[in-house]
């Protein structure tokens, strides 16, 4: 008997499993099953739908072989939360840490509906209005529990 195997029609379906850990909610998988080899966007979409985030966000976190590595099929991802205040309201949302500040001030705007000219225009601060203006070039990074940020106008200061 010949060792040989015929593989050509049927290629091999590998699962991915990508356990989310979100602060205050329970960890959730996303599994794919992918034919033959893994398509990294496709898991990203996957991933970004369960997270409503963008796939490219994703992309880049599951590149890092520490979230998921090249050989193995399961992977941990693990997000930051964020708390963004803006004025009366506030929202929470999970980022891949690797996202930036930026990504957080945008996300605030939108989700508060503030128009594009004044969401240029707000800062991101630290814990409270008063708080140290956050760079927004840097990533946000693995918090404990959730980093409460404030989209503030800069302005004089208000003794209100």
């Amino acid at each position: 008997m010949s060792e040989h195997h015929h593989h050509e029609l049927k290629l091999e379906t590998i699962e991915v499993r990508i356990h989310l850990e979100r602060h205050g909610l329970p960890t959730e998988e996303v599994v794919v099953a992918f034919e033959g080899s893994i398509n990294h966007l496709l898991l990203a979409q996957n991933i970004a739908e369960v997270l409503q985030l963008e796939a490219e966000e994703i992309l880049a976190e599951i590149s890092n072989p520490e979230v998921l590595h090249p050989e193995h099929h399961y992977g941990n991802l693990k997000l930051a939360c964020v708390e963004v205040h803006f004025e009366t309201e506030s929202a929470k949302h999970h980022f891949p840490p690797s996202a930036t500040w930026e990504r957080v001030h945008q996300w605030g705007c939108k989700r508060f509906k503030v128009a594009s000219d004044a969401c240029a225009n707000l800062e991101v601060h630290s814990g409270d209005p008063k708080g140290p203006v956050l760079n927004e070039a840097k990533p946000i990074g693995h918090h404990h529990g959730c980093a409460v940020v404030w989209l503030v106008k800069p302005g004089p200061e208000n003794n209100g």
